[in-house]
């Protein structure tokens, strides 16, 4: 029984950790361009799963066409939250750019109750993997597709950011902005590129979570928390690091769940969350 029950939290953890270390890598990647959390995060992955799945609905979509469309759907949507919140604030304080994000984050989560209604939408499994069983361990085709997912996601982002042109103007803009933009990076262009990249993850997120959890027009905020919190007990800096903090906070919100009852997993889940970012090692220059 109790090696049942690991087994359990092994794949339902992976499964949600997946999720978060996505969510995280965008968390990671905005902050470490512009210092700003972006709290529409969430809702970036609610509607470029609701616009994947509209256009399942409509065509056959290939696991390649999937992965293209959905990429392209958070790139856009990352590029207009840009667009409409730091693009037109870059001077503005942190506070107030971070205020833009939550009002986005609102708007969107409006946009997407306009055009797809309040009833919770089941997407299909667009990323078909078979189930996998390691020894004693079981990982689910949900759980498989997910992990495999974020890890490409965290593999190909390292490859971006450390061996492109593109790439390597994003970090030094990060690094040292004024710095960069004497050396002849446009910063301002890497601050979209951040977002857009961040709503690209998002996005492909929804290829793993809708199948497990189906979308709904008020998950984006849960979902975007948790993917903050992994960001957090991650560090911002490590890529690595930050998909580590996802998976292990995955793990810990599988152990609860399936230890307490309905009525209370929730609140012992953000009870957590809370307890971590306490924990959590601090940034490089902050105040413990």
């Amino acid at each position: 029984m109790l090696a049942l029950y690991l087994a359990q939290i092994v794949n339902s953890g992976l499964a949600l950790g997946a999720v978060y270390g996505i969510m995280a890598l965008g968390f990671s990647l905005i902050f470490s361009a512009s210092r700003l959390i972006n709290f529409a995060q969430g809702e970036l992955l609610l509607l470029g799963g609701l616009i994947i799945t509209t256009l399942a609905g409509t065509m056959q979509l290939s696991p390649v066409v999937a992965l293209v469309a959905a990429s392209l759907a958070g790139f856009l949507l990352g590029r207009i939250l840009f667009a409409t919140t730091l693009g037109l604030t870059l001077r503005a304080t942190p506070l107030r750019q971070l205020m833009l994000t939550v009002a986005a984050s609102l708007v969107f989560q409006g946009v997407a109750i306009l055009a797809w209604g309040k009833n919770p939408l089941m997407p299909p499994r667009l990323l078909p993997l078979p189930d996998v069983r390691l020894g004693p361990l079981f990982l689910g085709r949900d759980t498989a597709t997910a992990l495999l997912l974020a890890v490409v996601c965290m593999v190909l982002l390292g490859l971006f950011l450390n061996h492109t042109r593109l790439g390597r103007g994003l970090r030094a803009t990060a690094q040292n902005a004024v710095a960069a933009r004497l050396q002849g990076v446009d910063t301002v262009f890497c601050h979209a590129l951040s977002f857009a990249l961040a709503g690209a993850l998002a996005s492909l997120a929804a290829l793993a979570v809708g199948p497990q959890t189906g979308l709904r027009y008020d998950m984006g905020l849960g979902l975007g928390l948790k993917g903050f919190a992994a960001a957090t007990i991650g560090g911002y800096t490590s890529l690595g690091r930050v998909f580590a903090g996802g998976i292990m906070l995955g793990l810990a919100e599988a152990a609860l769940v399936l230890t307490l009852s309905g009525e209370f997993k929730e609140t012992a889940t953000y009870a957590l969350i809370i307890i971590l970012l306490v924990l959590a090692p601090h940034e490089h220059g902050e105040r413990p």
